[in-house]
């Protein structure tokens, strides 16, 4: 299971870095101090597990759940020297709240909740290659592989095919969810993009532009997903 942990404390990241590398089925993929950076890494990559500070300066760890959680589904698992936020944590339905510092045991108990949550039998779904959209009150299928590039705006997704816009009503990470066909890739937080149908690759000041086929607009690689662009274009 891949990990990310966010807190402000140096010393804190470190031990829990310390205690969750024994054990084997943990990876932790990246640590921040930052909550933006943060946001944009967890939004961009497969994450399992999010160990997260309540109290941080310019930002509060609470909120910061309730908006991944709206996102992706993922674990959040509270770590905190205040107890006074432990019923706020159930309510967004984190997986535990330990308090600092970390008793071992507690961490481990934790860690159980989430495997027993991950191997819990998922209902059988019947695979399916295309999206049913709502248009003029009737539902239109789209192909994925017609898909071009997707854009959140604060109410909604616009979906670009070669030919056609449509409006996707629910969140940027759902579609995501949806969309999970290994050439689709979240560039950035408000976009998603159909790596076949990539028409040019535009080198900027620490990144890249995107130009997709049927489209003029210039789509951005947000620095956290640059690593993996370049990989997974051979860069």
């Amino acid at each position: 299971m891949n990990v990310v942990i966010v807190d402000d404390e140096y010393l804190a990241i470190e031990e829990l870095v310390f205690q969750l590398s024994l054990c084997d089925d943990l990876h932790i993929s990246d640590t921040f101090m930052d909550s933006e950076k943060a946001y944009d890494y967890i939004i961009s990559h497969d994450i399992d597990i999010v160990f997260l500070d309540i109290q941080m300066p310019g930002t509060n760890g609470l909120k910061f759940a309730k908006k991944i959680l709206s996102e992706k589904k993922i674990h959040v698992i509270f770590v905190t020297a205040y107890t006074e936020y432990a019923v706020f944590s159930y309510e967004l339905n984190a997986v535990d709240y330990l308090l600092k510092p970390i008793n071992n045991a507690r961490l481990v108990k934790a860690l159980e909740k989430v495997r027993n949550s991950s191997n819990r039998q998922k209902p059988q779904r019947i695979v399916k290659d295309f999206l049913l959209i709502y248009e003029k009150d009737v539902l239109k299928p789209i192909r994925y592989d017609d898909i071009t590039y997707c854009r959140a705006d604060d109410k909604h997704v616009e979906i670009f095919t070669k030919n056609q816009k449509f409006l996707y009503e629910n969140t940027i990470g759902k579609l995501e969810e949806i969309l999970e066909s290994s050439h689709f890739f979240r560039c950035h937080r408000s976009f998603i993009i159909n790596l076949k149908q990539i028409a040019m690759i535009e080198p900027v000041e620490r990144s890249y532009l995107v130009k997709m086929e049927g489209s003029n607009e210039l789509i951005p690689i947000s620095r956290s997903n640059i690593q993996a662009f370049k990989k997974i274009m051979s860069i």
